[in-house]
């Protein structure tokens, strides 16, 4: 399934976000994919509002490739904007940027791809701009535990 927002501001990409927290589950792998500016770490701080953080300590780290933040789940946000070679995610312990007991939240995701298994629940979420300034949020899942989620964001206004 197939799910399509717009977000006409900064409050519906936070709220969206916070829909989506709030019904997350441990193990779950979210791929923020977008532009610079599209609105990832927005939706990140959204996302981490539903599962029980504070917006204000939701920062990008795209300095410290990683950010854990304690939550109704512990929640890894990883930025890997500043990685060039699947190679370098060799200096990082798996289960500390995806940890299995909690929900993880991947920015510019590409180069974790090799370490995502076809059975794990990962959820894309590419978001992008249109020339009107209004972003457009895209879901979609493979994974069985994402179905229901899907279903229920779909009929969310």
């Amino acid at each position: 399934m197939l799910v399509e927002r717009c977000l006409f501001s900064l409050e519906d990409t936070l709220k969206f976000g916070n829909q989506l927290g709030s019904v997350l589950f441990p193990g779950a792998i979210v791929l923020l994919d977008g532009p610079m500016g599209a609105g990832k770490t927005t939706l990140a701080k959204g996302i981490c509002t539903g599962l029980n953080v504070p917006e204000t300590l939701v920062v990008s780290p795209t300095y410290t490739i990683a950010n854990l933040y304690p939550g109704k789940l512990p929640i890894s946000h990883v930025d890997l904007f500043r990685l060039e070679q699947p190679e370098q995610l060799d200096d990082f312990d798996r289960d500390d940027l995806l940890p299995p007991d909690g929900v993880s939240l991947v920015e510019w995701p590409n180069l974790i791809q090799s370490w995502l298994a076809a059975d794990e629940p990962v959820l894309h979420l590419q978001i992008g701009v249109s020339g009107s300034e209004i972003r457009k949020a895209k879901l979609s899942s493979a994974a069985p535990e994402f179905a229901e989620i899907l279903n229920r964001l779909h009929k969310l206004p």
